[in-house]
């Protein structure tokens, strides 16, 4: 019994260091940044962040008419924010369909008109009653610009068909 109470001591704080070294580990790193339309990512006032966490995220799709190239979808431990230039955009954004393929879904795709100011940071949301898209301001929640239901297809026939410029 005396052996077991020496092993517990000399193991508790190697195995407690332990522990706390790998929760420390997983600590969440800033979002990485994707440059869209050569935004520039060395002047921060020049250009704004548009975020797609949300409790409800909507997905960008596309820039001012033109899909995007690199395409991305939110996860618990990957986040990220698209770096556009501040001015006028239009954007083309797509609801995330749920993980149970077997149901039969729809997505909902939506295309907002937004004036974007440098040096600010937006979250993209979806407003499920009535269908819209919502752009807010991550820092106070404010909504900046809202944008209507565009097309409505089933998951598995077809992607978004966006209105003509």
């Amino acid at each position: 019994m005396k052996t077991f109470r020496n092993f517990a001591r000399r193991m508790f704080l190697p195995t407690l260091a332990l522990a706390v070294s790998l929760l420390g580990g997983c600590a969440h790193s800033p979002p990485s940044l994707i440059p869209v339309n050569d935004a520039p990512l060395d002047d921060p006032a020049r250009v704004a962040r548009l975020n797609e966490r949300a409790k409800i995220p909507l997905l960008l799709r596309g820039v001012d008419q033109q899909p995007l190239e690199s395409l991305r979808t939110p996860a618990s431990w990957n986040d990220y924010d698209y770096v556009l230039k501040a001015g006028k955009h239009t954007l083309w954004v797509k609801s995330m369909p749920y993980g149970y393929p077997p149901i039969p879904q729809r997505i909902r795709c939506y295309v907002i008109e937004v004036e974007l100011v440098g040096g600010m940071r937006y979250r993209l949301m979806e407003e499920l009653s009535p269908k819209r898209a919502l752009l807010l301001r991550a820092d106070t929640g404010e909504q900046v610009a809202s944008g209507p239901l565009v097309d409505e297809p089933w998951v598995f026939s077809r992607t978004c068909r966006w209105p003509p410029p």
